[in-house]
């Protein structure tokens, strides 16, 4: 009979994907496979696991003539990546990018009268979701 060696898996929190924002969770699910990768199972219903609750965190938010910059500190849950979105004159939160570091800039579209900014964890869809926000500036006038 042939030994069977258990091996444990752990995966990080930061290595995990982008959570859903609509049902706040990560969905996950797992499969074994076999050392020599002859056998493989099949894959395990989805398991629903909740998500830490977000931090606040300090962010600098400066507008000068048509460029915005944003400089914040770094999350104490090691995100590796960032989510940033623009409220233009009031309207709905668009996705602008994604950041690796804790700063962004870009240029402000001409016909701008006001923007709000908001950094977040990355989720799925691309939207901006209140509980995921780790920093939402108020709105700021041009």
């Amino acid at each position: 009979m042939s030994e069977q060696i258990v091996k444990k898996v752990i995966i990080k929190k930061e290595d995990l994907p982008a959570f859903n924002g609509v049902s706040q969770n990560y969905l996950v699910r797992y499969r074994i496979i076999s050392e020599d990768k002859n056998r493989t199972s099949h894959w395990s219903p989805y398991y629903s696991l909740p998500t830490p609750e977000s931090e606040d965190i300090n962010c600098s938010v400066e507008v000068v003539e048509s460029i915005v910059s944003m400089v914040w500190q770094q999350s104490n849950s090691d995100i590796k990546q960032y989510d940033i979105y623009f409220k233009l004159n009031n309207e709905e939160w668009k996705y602008i990018s994604s950041s690796s570091s804790t700063q962004f800039s870009t240029l402000i579209p001409e016909s701008t009268q006001t923007i709000q900014v908001a950094i977040q964890v990355p989720t799925y869809p691309k939207q901006y979701f209140p509980l995921a926000a780790i920093f939402t500036s108020a709105q700021i006038p041009l």
